[in-house]
């Protein structure tokens, strides 16, 4: 799998060469990503070369200005002065994206929990409001010629000037564009389209130049308007570039490898889901993937595994968490929605939309009380179970609450066994119905009154995203020793009581839901 990897190629395509294949590039009429960069590249370096790039993008942009203005002495052209000015402002900004990088070196911290890389789209917001400034502008002075042409004066310095301005952006904008793509900074491939606008801007003077020699002045405002075009082209590209990375879009071939790696490790039957969004020039992913039961004894060792060749093999990529899921708990869990969207006219109005069968939304919380002892008053927590009911219980996680590995519970049994406690006292207190001890480590039983109570309160409860078992008439949950008294144990103890109350009250006492 990896030496398959390692003889990808690009995912992108070429421009072609020649002059066609150039004004491809300029105007970026494919829409489609450039060719793909290193695979693996180390985030710290990654920042270090941006920065690098930058410096070298100013310096070099400092020397075409210092040029020019040394034509604007010897000419004497106030026109050529004003356009080395709007040179000089141009190559400016890279100074907030210089800011970026510098700020992306900075350690995460309790406030910015995911550290400050995100700065490099906010510079990229400017670059591209540069862009629309630079096109409006162009507008500006071509509409006014076009109205009033004038013969351009002191030709050849001009021309000059155009040929090193061109030169000078154009070099920089391929080496800020061709870092980008290997950086995966979208914002450094924006300020180096910012520059090619600017040479595109320079090689006008030059057409405009021409015109003016052989007589017709007319063509310099003509070739702006173009050049103005092209512009909003490129300003458009670029807004989509930066809106794409603030709205945390990413190439789906990411996702694709994403997928295709973590399933390829042996161990792994499934990937159930996989996330990923770009931090300035890295790459944070969330992977959920699924566990033979018979591998679940390697589960470090697979999730590791898991976590080294994404790493090693998905550019870009600097985090990933991984969440492991058995297969077993998967395929009761299919088991129990199929039941449910089976034979849902039993449930509660909200769960008889197929389309809400399994809800990740979190529900509306409720605060702990305490009695006299210090305990917490499960039974006196809402003033109706109706009004859970409806409002909800706990917040839950995105996936459903399920039970740990047995070698946790081993590490900890005095914790595991408070949490047993806790729960076995909540689910007494909510529905006064007896509580039973799994000779399995990680479940904890109720026993329901009968086998259709049973299977009605696992269907309900399965749509809240915890998991549940079920045995004849007992039902078992989740327990663990990493399980938290306001979160994990407070989860298990409100669904019980919300669908509790439904069955004794709506569905076994005959009232309509």
């Amino acid at each position: 799998m990896q030496q398959a990897n390692r003889g990808m190629g690009s995912y992108g395509h070429s421009h072609g060469g020649g002059p066609l294949g150039w004004l491809a590039a300029v105007l970026h009429l494919h829409g489609h990503e450039h060719a793909e960069p290193e695979l693996g590249t180390d985030p710290a370096v990654a920042t270090k070369e941006g920065i690098r790039t930058v410096w070298i993008a100013l310096a070099a942009l400092g020397v075409t200005t210092i040029l020019q203005v040394a034509i604007v002495v010897l000419s004497g052209s106030v026109a050529l002065l004003a356009d080395t000015v709007h040179n000089l402002g141009d190559a400016l900004n890279s100074v907030p994206l210089l800011i970026a990088f510098y700020l992306a070196r900075r350690l995460a911290t309790r406030r910015y929990t995911y550290g400050y890389g995100r700065a490099e789209d906010i510079a990229g917001i400017v670059i591209v409001a540069s862009i629309l400034f630079s096109a409006g502008y162009i507008f500006w002075e071509s509409f006014g010629k076009l109205l009033d042409p004038q013969p351009i004066e002191r030709l050849p310095w001009v021309a000059a000037a155009a040929l090193i301005g061109f030169a000078g952006n154009e070099a920089v904008a391929w080496f800020q564009i061709r870092t980008g793509n290997r950086i995966g900074s979208e914002s450094l491939i924006v300020d180096g389209m910012h520059a090619r606008i600017d040479g595109l801007t320079s090689l006008v003077v030059l057409v405009a130049v021409a015109g003016s020699a052989l007589g017709y002045p007319i063509v310099d405002p003509i070739v702006g308007l173009l050049i103005g075009v092209a512009i909003v082209f490129i300003a458009r590209d670029a807004t989509r570039r930066i809106w794409y990375r603030l709205m945390d879009a990413v190439d789906p071939l990411v996702v694709d490898r994403i997928e295709q790696y973590a399933g390829d490790i042996k161990g792994v039957e499934e990937v159930t889901s996989a996330r990923a969004r770009w931090v300035g020039h890295q790459l944070f992913a969330e992977t959920s993937i699924v566990l033979a039961d018979s591998a679940m004894p390697e589960r470090d060792r697979i999730v590791e595994e898991v976590r080294r060749t994404l790493l090693a093999y998905v550019r870009h990529l600097a985090l990933v968490t991984i969440e492991v899921v058995p297969a077993s708990a998967v395929a009761s869990h299919n088991q129990v929605v199929q039941a449910a969207t089976q034979g849902t006219s039993i449930l509660p109005p909200r769960y008889q939309d197929s389309s809400v069968a399994v809800s990740a939304a979190p529900m509306g919380a409720a605060a702990l009380e305490y009695d006299a002892d210090g305990e917490v008053a499960w039974d006196e927590m809402w003033t109706g179970y109706c009004e859970l009911a409806l409002a909800g219980g706990a917040p839950h996680r995105g996936t459903l609450l399920e039970p740990v590995h047995e070698t946790a519970i081993a590490e900890n049994p005095e914790k595991y066994e408070w949490v047993l406690n806790e729960i076995e006292r909540g689910i007494k207190l909510v529905t006064g119905q007896p509580v039973v001890r799994s000779v399995t480590p990680g479940w904890i039983g109720m026993e329901c009154d009968n086998e259709e109570m049973a299977l009605w309160l696992l269907r309900a409860i399965v749509v809240e995203n915890v998991t549940v078992r079920r045995e004849d008439n007992v039902l078992w949950f989740p327990a663990g020793p990493d399980f938290r008294l306001e979160r994990e144990i407070k989860n298990v103890v409100t669904v019980v009581a919300k669908t509790n109350h439904y069955w004794e009250e709506h569905i076994a006492g005959g009232i309509p839901a």
